[in-house]
């Protein structure tokens, strides 16, 4: 097994509370394959991507691997980018190494918006990707092509929960194109972003695509429904009933300072003494817990306010600092303790840590439906209606 997907799979579990990958049946399992990726939360995606097709090898800047810690996470075919220093030499070398990787029947991933961004809907595609497809079109062997798309419920959140949705796959054949290498270029670009924007969610600004996440994420809770199937049913309008229940409980809870998980303000959906209770019992170990690993939490969490510019890259940053130093205090702590002949202690402490890992977001969600229960009671009653119109008016 190689070194990066192993590692990249420890931080999928580490970082992300629950990752459904929906659509597998769509990946292929022998032959050339060129998967194209929506690009939502900067070079964490690749992490999560893996959780759907592991043999991923991406297409990765080359800036990203100049760095010792740089290699240590990410590895694939390297890009240089106009902007450091690359030259159309390099792009048609790229595209030459990519051609000979897919001739290899080992998968290859491309971005192709080359960048990341939390915004309502994807950013312009380039290029090439069609550019790789034809070129191994060109050598005559017939090609698979799989759109994938991400959708996180807190892009940001430690131990959000993540969806990855694997659209239907694309067969390609280099005789059904058209005859001038111009009006091939295009035809491919036209077919990857149609099934790109199937599985991405669409919205015409930012305002609308928030409120869609904030409904989306209602529409989840204590149902089986998907987040992305509650999003994509809202790409064309917004349900008007349900949002016009939101707008009004909005300038309440606002007035009121209710607490909020992910946008949302939560209530109990039965006894709040309940919620209380078990928000209180999970309370113990998730926060002993959290204080054993206090040191490698500080550097994550520091490190994303002083380095992150924007919030697609809040998660990378403290993946990157926090990751590293979480392996080496877990290390230190679980060796200290077992050298001064303390093995229950070093027992102690991967239980509190992997109870904390475990529990953090249910925590969350119990401490705010519990608090907002008891302290706004009053309001209880308007959330759980505005949540069953909600769910009557979704498809």
């Amino acid at each position: 097994m190689k070194f990066h997907p192993i590692f990249h799979g420890f931080i999928r579990r580490l970082y992300y509370g629950r990752i459904t990958v929906t659509g597998g049946e769509h990946v292929p399992t022998s032959g050339p394959l060129l998967v194209l990726c929506l690009h939502r939360n900067g070079a964490v995606d690749g992490f999560v991507y893996r959780a759907a097709v592991p043999r991923l090898t991406f297409l990765v800047r080359a800036k990203l691997r100049k760095s010792v810690l740089g290699k240590l996470f990410f590895s694939g075919v390297e890009v240089v980018r106009s902007e450091d220093g690359g030259s159309p030499a390099d792009n048609l070398a790229m595209i030459d190494t990519c051609v000979r990787h897919l001739q290899s029947d080992e998968p290859l991933a491309i971005f192709p918006e080359g960048t990341s961004k939390l915004g309502p809907r994807h950013l312009p595609f380039k290029s090439g990707a069609a550019r790789i497809a034809l070129s191994h079109l060109e050598t005559g062997r017939p090609l698979t092509v799989l759109p994938l798309g991400i959708h996180y419920e807190c892009p940001w959140a430690f131990r959000s929960r993540v969806e990855v949705v694997v659209g239907e796959a694309i067969r390609l054949e280099g005789s059904g194109l058209p005859a001038s290498r111009g009006a091939r270029l295009r035809e491919l670009k036209e077919r990857f972003t149609t099934a790109l924007e199937a599985v991405g969610s669409n919205a015409p600004d930012a305002r609308t695509f928030d409120l869609a996440q904030e409904l989306a994420y209602i529409a989840t809770l204590g149902t089986g429904r998907r987040y992305f199937e509650a999003l994509k049913s809202m790409e064309q309008s917004l349900p008007a009933k349900a949002v016009q229940a939101w707008k009004r409980r909005e300038i309440v809870t606002w007035d009121k300072l209710v607490l909020r998980h992910q946008g949302v303000p939560l209530f109990p959906m039965g006894p709040a003494w309940l919620y209380v209770l078990l928000a209180l019992l999970l309370a113990v170990p998730v926060l002993g817990g959290a204080l054993l690993n206090l040191p490698p939490l500080a550097v994550g969490y520091f490190s994303a306010r002083r380095f992150a510019d924007d919030t697609n890259v809040i998660a990378l940053w403290r993946i990157l600092t926090g990751v590293p130093c979480f392996v080496l205090w877990a290390a230190a702590c679980v060796l200290t303790a077992t050298l001064f002949g303390h093995g229950w202690l070093a027992l102690g402490y991967l239980g509190l840590t992997w109870i904390a890992v475990r529990g953090w977001y249910r925590l969350k969600k119990l401490t705010v439906a519990a608090s907002n229960g008891l302290i706004h009671s009053d309001l209880r009653d308007e959330a759980l209606a505005l949540r069953r119109t909600l769910l009557t008016e979704l498809p």
